[in-house]
């Protein structure tokens, strides 16, 4: 017997996929490794800690390896992330400053 995945696994997942295609410029601009984009629970995970604290990350990527112009483009991949109406946390991998921006933004 097979392993199907629920219609609502399947649309989340679909839904990923379709958010990382329209926003692939700044997933490169912030030189993000495929393994914290590989689903939403990685990026999610890595958002939290800046790093993939809940994920096997076997090249150790934390957010403390950007450069100031990657980090830029990953707030605003985060900004467009809760725009596009995921349900808002408190991103810790942040700077305290964006993620005051980001909440004040985003909500509710």
């Amino acid at each position: 017997m097979g392993f199907r995945r629920s219609d609502s696994a399947a649309t989340a997942s679909q839904a990923w996929q379709e958010f990382l295609e329209g926003n692939e410029h700044q997933v490169s601009r912030a030189g993000l490794p495929a393994t914290v984009v590989a689903s939403i629970d990685h990026w999610d995970d890595f958002l939290l800690h800046g790093r993939l604290a809940h994920h096997t990350d076997p090249i150790g990527f934390a957010v403390e390896a950007l450069s100031p112009e990657q980090y830029a483009a990953l707030v605003t991949l985060v900004d467009s992330y809760f725009a596009r109406g995921y349900e808002y946390f408190d991103p810790g991998a942040l700077l305290p400053e964006d993620r005051a921006r980001l909440q004040a933004r985003h909500a509710r």
